[in-house]
């Protein structure tokens, strides 16, 4: 994958995750009437509420963090390869809640979206690792490991 597929990657994945964030975030019971067969009273469970806003909002800084990664190339390989080990479990969170029978098929949908990205994800990574390794690029120093 090249250098301008990767940052278009990372800038689809960006509106990824801030549109499901922003729309989860602004609306927690059509989330739930989406996404679950079952309603919790979210706007009646304080801790509730807490725990769902702390998750939108760390989807909303991971998409902060892709948007970052696709201009500041030197960031990419920590984002890319923490996103995607991310997206893969999510996927993995998202089969387990419909297998439970709590879960819609849309859960499932939006999981399979993110495994494809956690996919392109490792694709990339492993593209540009090849490239930094064929133009001679050094690993970076790493004082804090033994030589």
């Amino acid at each position: 994958m090249n250098e301008t597929w990767i940052k278009r990657l990372l800038l689809v994945c960006a509106a990824w995750n801030i549109a499901g964030a922003a729309t989860s975030l602004a609306a927690p019971a059509n989330h739930f009437a989406q996404m679950y067969h079952l309603a919790p009273a979210v706007a009646d469970d304080a801790l509730l509420m807490y725990f769902f806003q702390c998750t939108w909002i760390n989807v909303l800084a991971w998409g902060g963090a892709y948007a970052l990664a696709a201009f500041w190339p030197r960031s990419r390989a920590a984002v890319l390869a923490a996103g995607g080990a991310g997206k893969a479990m999510y996927f993995v969170a998202c089969a387990m809640l419909v297998a439970s029978g709590v879960g819609k098929p849309l859960v499932l949908a939006f999981g399979l979206g993110d495994l494809l990205m956690a996919g392109l994800f490792g694709w990339a990574l492993l593209s540009q690792r090849r490239r930094d390794r064929q133009a001679g690029l050094a690993e970076p120093q790493r004082p804090w490991l033994p030589a």
